[in-house]
């Protein structure tokens, strides 16, 4: 099991090695509890103190000031964050001087009164915040690390096989606060935990490999159920009647059907997947073809009654499809490839009457509602 905690996320995979080769066991698993939220409880705390939501009104007064936030929550608190994560002897509590700015923007007496209501010390005459560290691991650490022990038991409790060694990677990852944590809370699964030299580039340095030889990965395991929106035959004992649609040749179709490559959970090997499409419409010269990927199970359709899309948009094919010599639509058929032999998903789309071709990488980044 690799457990790679970065900043922003918590990203689990389940590797067997038994053939010599790397065979994905599980779907990727994890959450968004990353070591940036320990910074932003640090940051919800000092809001709560000065009672004012976001920093608003420090911000507001000087649009500068929101320079010294960040540097206080992203790079002198994370310093303080390093000491306290790596258990450095001698060091038993936190002293973070806040800025200037900051103290006359709300007084050095409200700080003052706000951090003991937080039972926080803070000491004007140093300008400093002082926590003992058993105070920063319950206010700050305590709800992240609950969340990244609570995801690594639920990949536990899929398994059905004894896993051997568990690999902590990341920068958040190889801190030696959080790995004593997880190896305390899974040591009933697992006593084999290990955290490679440079946690941070551990991953990196497996990408690297992988590029030399990508044949090691042999299987993957499918995270969630990719395909297509297509126009289909409409069946009564299949479809719903609201998407039942009436061709220009009077024959009924169904729209916005969830055309599935791959399921969630579907062993994947070097395979690529393929579909032929044809255009609804003889005077079409272009098609638009929509990839999409849910992890939710049962899904039929790509768009609910209420016209919200009920899958994600992760990519698009738009391919010209002339027909200059009136060939019937049934003969213009166009080709759609998925590809899920990389770590990245590639689709393309070829017209068999032109042989042109447009390709695509699916985008699993942009944030989307649906």
């Amino acid at each position: 099991m690799v457990v790679d905690i970065g900043g922003g996320t918590v990203d689990i995979t389940v590797h067997d090695k038994s053939n010599g080769g790397i065979s994905v066991v599980l779907p990727p698993m994890g959450n968004t509890w990353g070591g940036r939220t320990i910074n932003e409880a640090f940051s919800m705390l000092l809001q709560k103190a000065v009672d004012d939501k976001g920093f608003e009104s420090f911000i507001k007064s000087n649009a500068s000031n929101k320079a010294e936030i960040n540097r206080l929550v992203y790079e002198d608190f994370e310093e303080q964050k390093k000491l306290f994560g790596n258990v450095t002897p001698g060091i038993d509590e936190m002293v973070l001087e806040l800025p200037r700015p900051f103290i006359r923007n709300y007084g050095g007496n409200v700080i003052r009164d706000g951090m003991e209501q937080e039972k926080v010390h803070y000491d004007p005459g140093e300008s400093a915040l002082e926590m003992k560290y058993a105070q920063l691991e319950e206010k700050i650490f305590k709800p992240t690390i609950d969340k990244i022990i609570e995801c690594v038991r639920a990949v536990f409790g899929e398994l059905t096989d004894h896993i051997d060694t568990v690999y902590l990677v990341g920068g958040f990852g190889g801190c030696r606060f959080v790995s004593q944590k997880i190896k305390e809370a899974i040591a009933q699964h697992c006593g084999n935990i290990v955290c490679p030299i440079q946690t941070d580039l551990a991953v990196v340095r497996g990408a690297v490999m992988w590029r030399k030889d990508p044949n090691i990965i042999q299987s993957r395991v499918a995270d969630a159920t990719y395909g297509i929106g297509v126009l289909s035959f409409f069946s009564l004992s299949m479809h719903d009647e609201h998407y039942k649609y009436v061709g220009e040749d009077g024959q009924q179709y169904c729209d916005n059907v969830f055309k599935v490559f791959v399921l969630k959970g579907e062993v994947i090997k070097d395979e690529v997947y393929k579909t032929t499409l044809i255009p609804s419409h003889d005077s079409y010269t272009q098609v638009c073809i929509s990839i999409y990927c849910t992890t939710d199970d049962g899904v039929q359709y790509v768009i609910d009654k209420e016209g919200k899309l009920t899958v994600r948009k992760i990519g698009e094919l738009v391919l010209d499809i002339p027909n200059p010599d009136n060939i019937l639509r049934k003969e213009r058929d166009v080709s759609i490839f998925m590809d899920f032999s990389g770590t990245e998903i590639q689709a393309r789309a070829q017209y068999r009457i032109t042989g042109e071709e447009v390709k695509t990488v699916c985008d699993f980044l942009s944030k989307q509602d649906y």
